[in-house]
């Protein structure tokens, strides 16, 4: 993608960064202590996507040559961010493979599901204090967020502004119906 074409088109891919990192952010506080290890696993990888999405657009943005200084280091906190979930969907992914007596891992190790609890145990908490990390750095985040955000809005011109303020509803209704948040409800069993 050309620079003219990311600049032209700038208001546009703020909104759809900021739509998808505001819905990623929103997904990432949800209670993940209710949900079960399959439904975890399925709920990081949504929050994956609205990551990627974010941080595409973030990229997209700061090539304009009207970016500002600080972009370049918000897209590597989305990098960042991202790299923190994939972590903990890895660490739920193994935690899920010894944790079923029939699955490859449990079956390659030779292990009684009673054997595999202790390590699947430890995968479990990595994730969970990967979570604790990321929520500890998303409040933190809070603030430059806003400023940077603050930042477009002061140097846009009128129609930019306008273009941005659309883009984001329209984005940020795409965002909620295309992610939504996990149902808690088991499966019933057939």
């Amino acid at each position: 993608m050309s620079t003219v074409h990311s600049h032209l088109n700038r208001p546009i891919h703020l909104a759809r960064r900021d739509a998808f990192y505001e819905r990623g952010v929103e997904l990432i506080y949800l209670p993940m202590q209710e949900m079960n290890t399959a439904i975890r696993i399925e709920h990081l990888h949504r929050v994956l996507e609205v990551l990627a999405t974010a941080r595409k657009h973030a990229f997209f943005a700061s090539r304009s040559p009207s970016s500002f200084v600080r972009e370049p280091d918000f897209l590597h906190f989305l990098e960042l961010i991202h790299d923190n979930v994939k972590s903990m969907h890895s660490m739920m992914e193994h935690q899920e493979h010894l944790e079923g007596a029939e699955s490859f891992l449990c079956q390659f190790l030779n292990t009684t599901r009673e054997q595999a609890q202790l390590p699947a145990m430890h995968y479990r908490r990595r994730a969970e204090d990967l979570m604790s990390g990321l929520w500890q750095l998303l409040q933190l985040s809070h603030t430059p967020y806003r400023a940077l955000q603050t930042e477009f809005k002061e140097h846009a011109e009128e129609e930019e502004l306008e273009r941005y303020q659309r883009a984001f509803a329209s984005f940020r209704d795409e965002s909620v119906s295309r992610y939504p948040a996990p149902s808690l409800k088991q499966p019933a069993a057939p």
